[in-house]
C-alpha cells in the first residue's frame, strides 16, 4: 500500500528545527512529510531548508487552532498528530501503513503511547472498533486520520476545548466524538508508536480546570444530566483521593460553573 504519511505537529516560538531530532531519533524523518504549526511572535519565526517540512508561523494561540490549521495545510494522504515533547518509536511508518492495510476502510486509527519509563500512558480499551468510551482514552499523539475524509465531513478542533481555549481540556475528545457522530469508521490498533512524558493535563483529574472543562463536555453530550455527573465526578475524586474533603463544595461550584460557561457560548451560537 503506497500510502503518504504526514505529521502534524503543533509547537511555539521555535526558531530551529532542532527539536526534531530527538523526535525521530529512532526513524528516519526523511521518511515523513512534516507540518509544523509555530505559534509565535514575528520577531521568531521558524524557516525550513528541507523540502518534506512544511513551516507555518502562526500568530494566533492556543492548540485548537494550531492543530487546525495543520489540518487545513496538510496535503498527504493520512495525517499524524503530534506535539513536540514526544519520541517516536521504531517502525513508525511500517507500523502505521500496515494498520491501514489491515482496516483498508478506516478512515481513523488509534494507536498507543508508553510514557519514559516504557509503561503504557493509560489503560487503552481493546483492538477493534471505537465506541464513544473508548475514544476517552485516546490522546492527540496517537490519532492518525484519512486527511480527505476529515476535510471533506469538515471534521476540526473545537477551538473552545484545549490548552489556551475557555476549556483547557477534552480537546480530543470533542474531536473524535465530532468524527464519530459523522459515522466516521475508528479503529483502535494495540500498537506502541510514541513515548510521551507523563505529564499531560488530562492526567491532573482534580484540578479547577480539568473539572471546568469536562462539565462542560458533559452539557455537550447530556445536557441536564450533566449536574448529576458533577456530583458523581467529584465524588469519585474525593474517594480516590484526588482532592480533599474540604474541596467538595468548591469543586463541585466549579463544575457548575464550566457548565453556565457552555451554555453561554450556546446562547450566542458561538458553540454547537
Amino acid at each position: 500500500m503506497s500510502l503518504r504519511i504526514e505529521i502534524l505537529i503543533s509547537t511555539m516560538f521555535k526558531q530551529d528545527l532542532a527539536f526534531l531530532h530527538a523526535m525521530f531519533i529512532n526513524n528516519n524523518m526523511d521518511d515523513f512529510d512534516i507540518c509544523i504549526v509555530n505559534q509565535t511572535t514575528e520577531d521568531k519565526l521558524l524557516v525550513s531548508d528541507k523540502a518534506n517540512i512544511k513551516i507555518i508561523n502562526s500568530f494566533e494561540r492556543g492548540s485548537p487552532a494550531s492543530r487546525n490549521l495543520a489540518i487545513k495545510n496538510a496535503s498527504k494522504d493520512i495525517c499524524l498528530m503530534s506535539d513536540d515533547d514526544i519520541v517516536y518509536q521504531p517502525d513508525l511508518k511500517h507500523n502505521i501503513v500496515e494498520a491501514y492495510r489491515k482496516n483498508p476502510h478506516a478512515d481513523m486509527i488509534s494507536f498507543e503511547a508508553v510514557d519514559e519509563l516504557g509503561q503504557l500512558y493509560t489503560d487503552y480499551h481493546p483492538e477493534g472498533i471505537h465506541n464513544k468510551k473508548s475514544l476517552k482514552k485516546i490522546y492527540t499523539w496517537v490519532i492518525t486520520f484519512n486527511r480527505k475524509v476529515f476535510r471533506e465531513n469538515n471534521i476540526y478542533f473545537n477551538l473552545y476545548f484545549g490548552v489556551g481555549s475557555v476549556f483547557k481540556g477534552e480537546t480530543e475528545y470533542v474531536f473524535l466524538r465530532n468524527a464519530y457522530d459523522k459515522g466516521m469508521t475508528m479503529i483502535h490498533v494495540s500498537q506502541t508508536i510514541v513515548m510521551h512524558p507523563d505529564e499531560s493535563s488530562g492526567r491532573r483529574m482534580g484540578s479547577d480546570e480539568a473539572i471546568f472543562a469536562r462539565a462542560a463536555l458533559h452539557f455537550r453530550f447530556y445536557g441536564y444530566l450533566s449536574y448529576l455527573w458533577v456530583f458523581k465526578y467529584v465524588f469519585f475524586l474525593i474517594r480516590n483521593d484526588y482532592i480533599s474533603s474540604k474541596e467538595i463544595i468548591p469543586k463541585i461550584i466549579t463544575g457548575f460553573n464550566g457548565i453556565s460557561a457552555y451554555k453561554r457560548l450556546k446562547r450566542n451560537d458561538l458553540i454547537d
